[in-house]
């Protein structure tokens, strides 16, 4: 539950910073601020029709705070040594790619279902 609190956190802020939420409506006499957009993400996560298939990232840079993977809560990231990236502390989450995920893609899943997504370091 701590990593989905942080991914929210991360997400608004992130989502803040890139202006990605422009189109969302603001409450008229309130600044923006990552409690809002944290709770935005979160609503518009759960008002999607779920299950739904998981999205194919297959070579893509792995980046859990992505439109395909924002709205899942149990993310495993694992480098080639084993280790879950997600859990890395102080380096951030480096520069990895997607080499495979399981469940794959296409297969219909839930915010809640766990994902293990096998990572390799690019660059």
């Amino acid at each position: 539950m701590q990593r989905r609190a942080a991914i929210v956190a991360i997400t608004a802020l992130s989502v803040s910073a890139l202006g990605a939420c422009a189109g969302a409506p603001q409450p008229k006499n309130s600044k923006s601020s990552s409690g809002y957009v944290a709770g935005s993400v979160n609503a518009r996560c759960t008002a999607q029709e779920w299950p739904q298939p998981m999205p194919d990232i297959k070579g893509q840079a792995f980046d859990p705070l992505s439109k395909d993977l924002m709205c899942f809560n149990k993310i495993e990231a694992v480098a080639p040594d084993g280790h879950d990236v997600m859990n890395d502390s102080g380096s951030g989450l480096g520069t990895w790619t997607v080499v495979s995920s399981t469940p794959a893609p296409g297969a219909r899943v839930r915010m809640t279902t766990p994902i293990t997504i096998q990572l390799r370091e690019t660059g």
